[in-house]
């Protein structure tokens, strides 16, 4: 496998954690467990979020962990988020087409489609279209 078919399928592994809960192991000993919310691929840095503390089961917001100081991270159980799929649809719609309300879970497409965690609603060919990404990226995630 080459450097750069490598570098790519380890960015979509990430990718498909993001919203995971995940454990991290650091350098100095010390064990996190937090909802994955960002990477930094050059270097290797993550953000946590509503992270515990395994030593003394201490809660903290968010933190950001500097790449070098990690050991390990697994993950620990996938939850379903659509800032993923977000990103895939940002990609097919115009600039503003496609809204994410992270308080509700909810994605709107062009102000007629919507996508909960419950799946697609909707009609017509623009409903087939956001379907068909919505379906295509919960399956690549193993979420379908």
């Amino acid at each position: 496998m080459s450097e750069v078919a490598a570098l790519r399928a380890f960015n979509r592994e990430i990718a498909a954690v993001m919203g995971a809960t995940v454990d991290v192991v650091l350098s100095n000993g010390k064990k996190y467990t937090g909802t994955l919310k960002g990477f930094d691929q050059n270097s290797l840095s993550i953000i946590l979020s509503d992270v515990v503390d395994h030593e003394d089961e201490s809660k903290t917001p968010k933190i950001f962990i500097y790449g070098k100081s990690i050991v390990s991270f697994s993950v620990a159980e996938i939850e379903v988020s659509l800032e993923g799929l977000v990103r895939q649809l940002e990609k097919q719609f115009p600039p503003g087409g496609v809204r994410y309300y992270a308080d509700t879970g909810t994605v709107l497409v062009m102000n007629k489609i919507r996508i909960t965690s419950e799946g697609v609603d909707g009609t017509g060919p623009l409903y087939e279209r956001v379907k068909e990404i919505a379906d295509a990226w919960l399956e690549e995630h193993g979420l379908a």
